[in-house]
């Protein structure tokens, strides 16, 4: 990159300026903000499905592709905090270099640095944070998500004390760009019997490792989703991570922060959906006058903003914790990845509709935010499952809310919505569709009292502060308000439903499209070399 480009004051200031020595991550979102205003076009990034090719050797030259690698290893070893000021500048820009970076640095990275083995650490760590290699995992796999215990990867340990991997797995980003990929399969005996889920690293170099096709995805198209194959795919004993049938917490560990990422980066593209939106109301005219004075809109976009920044409040509350070394309980990670990525995603929405037309427009920042970051919703975890999962294990112990809160100290407001969330809990009805929608109630409510409980710690910041701790519990009191168990008693029954939607396609007919490819691809059959290792890939 020339930096002269971008501006030396700019980016690294100046020999006489007598400001104190910026920190890592401010010379990093300072490089991003100069980055974005000169070489960044998104729209190509969209368009043509792919990076900038020099956006790897660039973001690396910056320090973002080590961002919590230890300093030994040629990392910036970034707090937790500055790791959140980081994504949130990413997630502004664009969704497509927040999650390339996002990928790298926690589902990539984190696993090697916490549970490789110190030689592989040595070996592998520089090259990471030095942008010589890329690292991701994979573990989704075809029908089963990211349900890791119904994993059917296996990996077989051979007498020299290698292992040998079979399987496949789905939705990989960076799956077909990494050099090296954090493969967690099920470990087997020699009888077939599970031996425990185990990561382990593998150079995708490796003979056995086939990348399969990329996903044409809705938003997000500049990080592509591949398959992975694994054939007969041989490691040696030191892949492992961590110790054999440890792979369920290393792989836990990387998702837990990925999700405070996901809703950093989520709260950074609505800030700036929101940005954009201000500079639109305040010179829309209409019948009212300006669009920024009209009541309705300032009650929507306030209600967006005090979305946002219960955001911020809660994953800056979270990073505070992990950098003064406390053990963060894992409902607080689920409240940031399901309220940080439905709330920033209904801001950019909010600030879309505000837009109109130009909301709708695809050439618009805000109409990309609005396609990449539904994503978001889904990635590491979707909404629904998370609320049910987090549900679940409250209704198992429903005083563990009262537990999760009293290091915040919230007002009594908020502590007596949380004893009526603690009551709901325990009201469990008998069927099992009430209890599976019983469940996501309780997750979905448990996350809006944690959110309440850290804003109304920080509501004396200012008079927006203010507003966003009266919002947030009023979102937990209307909430709590309509809650109510057995409200499945009402739900047709599969059987219903389903002779509902034959009725469907009975009316609109049949509509299957016909898709045939648009462009040949394939190689000539008279130009395929025969036989060898070509010949039977075509031939599979």
């Amino acid at each position: 990159m020339n930096v002269e480009a971008l501006g030396h004051d700019t980016v690294f200031g100046t020999a006489a300026d007598d400001r104190p020595e910026p920190s890592s991550a401010t010379r990093m979102v300072e490089f991003l903000r100069a980055y974005s205003r000169n070489f960044l076009n998104s729209r190509l990034v969209d368009e043509r499905r792919s990076l900038p090719p020099a956006l790897t050797s660039d973001f690396a030259d910056a320090g973002l592709l080590g961002l919590q690698i230890p300093q030994k290893f040629g990392g910036q070893d970034l707090s937790h905090t500055d790791m959140n000021r980081v994504f949130t500048q990413l997630g502004a820009i664009d969704a497509n270099l927040a999650v390339f970076c996002a990928v790298h640095n926690t589902l990539g990275t984190a696993p090697i640095q916490q549970s490789a083995a110190e030689d592989v650490r040595s070996r592998v760590l520089p090259r990471l944070a030095t942008g010589q290699a890329l690292a991701t995992s994979a573990i989704s796999e075809p029908g089963i998500g990211s349900h890791l215990r119904g994993m059917a990867t296996s990996a077989t340990r051979n007498p020299d004390g290698s292992y040998t991997i079979n399987g496949r797995k789905k939705w990989i980003s960076l799956g077909g760009d990494a050099r090296y990929v954090n493969v967690f399969a099920l470990v087997r005996d020699d009888d077939g019997r599970p031996q425990g889920i185990t990561g382990f690293l593998v150079d995708s170099r490796t003979p056995g490792f086939e990348i399969g096709p990329e996903m044409l995805t809705l938003g997000l198209r500049g990080v592509p989703q591949y398959d992975l194959r694994f054939r007969e795919l041989r490691v040696p004993a030191s892949a492992v991570l961590g110790g054999e049938g440890d792979g369920l917490s290393t792989a836990k560990a990387a998702f837990m922060g990925g999700r405070i990422v996901l809703a950093a980066m989520a709260a950074g593209a609505a800030m700036r959906s929101l940005e954009l939106v201000q500079r639109f109301t305040s010179g829309r005219v209409v019948a009212t006058g300006y669009l920024a004075e009209n009541g309705r809109i300032r009650q929507l976009l306030a209600g967006a903003g005090a979305a946002v920044q219960a955001v911020e409040t809660l994953i800056g509350r979270i990073a505070t914790w992990r950098d003064a070394g406390h053990d963060v309980p894992d409902a607080w990670y689920f409240c940031a990845k399901i309220l940080g990525c439905e709330l920033g995603w209904s801001a950019i929405d909010a600030a879309l509709q505000v837009l109109g037309a130009r909301g709708f427009l695809d050439t618009n920042t805000v109409g990309q935010h609005f396609r990449d970051y539904r994503l978001f919703r889904i990635f590491e975890g979707s909404t629904e499952a998370l609320s049910v999962y987090l549900g679940t294990k409250l209704i198992k112990n429903p005083g563990e809310l009262a537990k999760l809160v009293r290091p915040v100290q919230p007002n009594a407001r908020v502590l007596a919505q949380v004893d009526r969330v603690v009551a709901l809990a325990a009201r469990l009805p008998g069927d099992d569709a009430a209890q599976h929608i019983h469940a996501a109630m309780i997750g979905e409510l448990a996350c809006w009292a944690l959110l309440a409980a850290v804003t109304s710690d920080a509501g004396h910041r200012s008079a927006m502060h203010g507003y966003t701790t009266s919002w947030t519990e009023d979102q937990l009191r209307r909430r709590l308000d309509h809650a109510h168990p057995g409200a499945s008693r009402d739900l047709p029954t599969g059987a219903e439903f389903a002779a509902y939607v034959a009725g469907c396609a009975d009316a609109i007919g049949e509509v299957d499209q016909r898709r045939w490819p648009g462009e040949e691809w394939s190689a000539d059959p008279l130009l395929r070399r025969r036989g060898g290792p070509q010949r039977r890939a075509c031939e599979q």
